[in-house]
């Protein structure tokens, strides 16, 4: 069975997600993601993305501490077959976290103008 490819972990305003690419097989693939806080010491699996068929696992709810060490792996499991795991590079929220600017809402009271900033 083949192993996922193209890991990569993206985080914008705290909502962090691991991506992975698979080729077509004629059983559907199912992942499992598996997450290694250093805190923690060792892997254990992401509940939400265990047994998933998509190609994306959620871990905005896993990953609170901004400034820990995480390492994120995913395998897949085709049948009764699986592969091996596969790690993505080590994940810091603080350093590779992006926050994007805020959402502004412009109108004009007369003569006044109302900025409204939704952080």
């Amino acid at each position: 069975v083949p192993s996922p490819t193209e890991i990569v972990v993206t985080s914008e305003n705290f909502k962090t997600v691991l991506h992975w690419q698979y080729p077509s097989v004629s059983e559907t693939p199912r992942f499992i993601v598996e997450i290694k806080p250093y805190n923690l010491g060792y892997y254990k699996n992401v509940s939400t993305c265990v047994n998933t068929s998509a190609h994306f696992c959620d871990l905005s709810e896993e990953i609170c501490d901004p400034y820990s060490s995480h390492w994120l792996r995913v395998k897949a499991v085709v049948g009764s077959q699986q592969s091996e795991y596969v790690e993505a590079n080590e994940f810091i929220l603080q350093r590779h976290g992006k926050i994007g600017p805020p959402k502004l809402n412009l109108s004009r009271h007369y003569d006044k103008i109302v900025v409204d900033i939704y952080h």
